[in-house]
């Protein structure tokens, strides 16, 4: 179980990884049980999910709310874990194993940065802004979202920045394929 103490100290280490001070990262718990804790990301930010996929069904799956709302919650899921399954052989492929859970914790823990940057575009979405509007912010965010990335990558595994932005490409184009696959069964 993850205690008040142990969230207040990742929630410190998100603050300063959000201002690219790499003493961020000893404030999160870089170990096997620290790793498994950092999951609970996944419970705090499901209900920014919960909001973007409620919008999504609505707009485009109305027809069939219980399959979509399914397939979205087993894609969920497998977003949480495909990615720090890939790093273990990627991690240990750039001999960086050492480093693994200093990474997967602090990138763990930022998706609840991530959950909260999609917050103003839910807000425009659902107050129907310009279309130009959430495109301008939708770009923007996923720059700001790359960025911290490619940091978190960069410092968390003590790799070339060039490699840590393969990284963030892998990550990205590993979300865009699992969307793709849920969105395929839809």
């Amino acid at each position: 179980m993850l205690t008040r103490g142990e969230l207040a100290a990742a929630l410190k280490g998100l603050l300063r990884l959000t201002r690219f001070e790499t003493d961020g990262f000893h404030h999160f718990d870089a170990s096997l049980d620290g790793f498994w804790k950092s999951f609970w990301a996944a419970a705090l930010a499901l209900p920014v999910w919960a909001l973007l996929q409620a919008e999504q069904m609505a707009a485009a799956h109305p027809a069939a709310p219980l399959r979509y709302a399914a397939l979205q919650s087993i894609a969920y899921a497998v977003g949480w874990l495909a990615y720090p399954l890939l790093m273990v052989r990627i991690s240990r492929f750039l001999d960086r194993q050492h480093n693994y859970f200093r990474y997967m914790v602090a990138y763990n823990w930022f998706q609840l940065v991530e959950a909260a940057a999609w917050l103003p575009l839910l807000v425009l979405i659902g107050s129907q802004a310009p279309a130009d509007l959430i495109a301008l912010v939708w770009l923007a965010t996923h720059a700001a979202l790359f960025a911290y990335g490619w940091f978190i990558a960069r410092h968390g595994l003590e790799i070339e920045g060039t490699t840590a932005g393969a990284l963030v490409i892998i990550d990205f184009l590993l979300g865009l394929l699992i969307d793709g696959v849920t969105n395929s069964l839809l």
